[in-house]
């Protein structure tokens, strides 16, 4: 295996970034349930709900690269919670794509940290380059950036698998909840001085 460079994402990165994203998060538990299965049609809908997190709140973007090709993406985001959602009312039907989406992402939004801390996601690599250590050179990096701060870090996660990997870099679950009959860990990583 070549080399693999963790590197800043540009503007013109966006589309790949995005794009990796959503093959590596197709298979989430609760994107299947928010986007109603795990095909080419799902992929884009996750592709495009990345390219406009992108474009309005990008943060900080790192890429995981080999021979050029991004296999490996995270995003960190200094911020604090806001407790006061978008109360717009829609009505609430599982059925219907837009209650999934802004349900799912309200019940993440009131669990987020008041206090101002690094929020990591989305993170994910493509499944091809999956248990080579691309995810922890992801996670070394938001580590030293974020302890470089001396500051907490917040995330939330819908896999068992996720969670294991998350609590080796120091998280730990701060709270639970179910979307859509999916489990949601929400985890805190306590500032390093």
């Amino acid at each position: 295996m070549s080399r693999v460079h963790i590197s800043f994402m540009q503007r013109s990165d966006i589309e790949e970034a995005t794009k990796v994203l959503s093959i590596a998060m197709l298979n989430n538990p609760l994107h299947i349930a928010v986007f109603q299965g795990n095909g080419e049609n799902e992929r884009l809908k996750i592709e495009t709900m990345f390219v406009e997190l992108f474009h309005t709140r990008p943060g900080i973007v790192f890429l995981a690269r080999q021979d050029c090709k991004v296999i490996g993406v995270m995003r960190m985001n200094s911020c604090a919670g806001k407790k006061d959602q978008d109360e717009t009312q829609i009505l609430p039907d599982e059925n219907d794509f837009n209650f999934r989406k802004s349900f799912w992402l309200r019940e993440w939004a009131i669990r987020d940290p008041l206090e101002q801390h690094w929020h990591l996601g989305p993170i994910g690599v493509l499944p091809s380059h999956r248990k080579m250590g691309i995810g922890s050179k992801l996670m070394q990096r938001f580590c030293q950036e974020v302890d470089n701060c001396s500051a907490p870090a917040y995330l939330e996660t819908d896999t068992d698998e996720n969670v294991t990997f998350y609590q080796r870099f120091g998280f730990e679950i701060v709270a639970r909840s179910k979307i859509f009959q999916v489990d949601s860990r929400y985890m805190s990583r306590a500032a390093q001085r």
